[in-house]
């Protein structure tokens, strides 16, 4: 870990968001062309990798929450992310689970149980979502997990552009 990160729960975050819209994404082509095992088979690992990953990212937030000081004005915000983190770990836990028995027990290719493993994923994504956004207002609204540096120069601009809306010349770059 470097030393100015206070634990690895941001690094972790973002695998399961990114693992778990691609598996939902293969699961819905899935749904297009029910005979092709092999994209059922994609979304089914994608399903397993991003529900590792999201474990991951759990017990690491748990971990970090134990070990960080929150400001009292947050409290209710951390336990709506734990609520909402919770939900969504163990609801893919479970699911691919099932995704699992799919794709290597039954080997289905009906059209209907396809579309609710669709429907599902997409409920499992809402969760996600969920989890996300109370885990960016942790973040972004409290402060929580963030040092605060008072900022002493202009706004950063990219090299050889004015700051927007300022009409300066463009500073030149060394």
């Amino acid at each position: 870990m470097p030393d100015w990160a206070p634990n690895p729960h941001p690094f972790l975050v973002h695998f399961p968001i990114a693992v778990l819209v691609a598996a939902v994404a293969a699961d819905l082509l899935s749904l297009r062309r029910p005979a092709h095992g092999a994209t059922r088979d994609t979304a089914t690992w994608l399903f397993c990798a991003g529900t590792l990953t999201a474990m991951a990212a759990y017990f690491s937030g748990l971990s970090a929450a134990a070990a960080i000081r929150v400001p009292p004005e947050a409290g209710l915000a951390v336990t709506t992310h734990f609520g909402w983190a919770d939900r969504t770990t163990w609801f893919f836990v479970f699911f691919a689970s099932l995704r699992l028995a799919m794709s290597y027990i039954w080997r289905t290719t009906a059209r209907g149980v396809i579309a609710v493993s669709c429907l599902l994923s997409v409920i499992g994504l809402g969760l996600l979502t969920a989890t996300a956004l109370h885990g960016g207002r942790l973040v972004f609204r409290y402060g929580v997990g963030v040092e605060s540096i008072p900022a002493t120069g202009p706004p950063w601009t990219m090299p050889g552009r004015a700051p927007a809306g300022s009409g300066d010349p463009a500073p030149q770059v060394p």
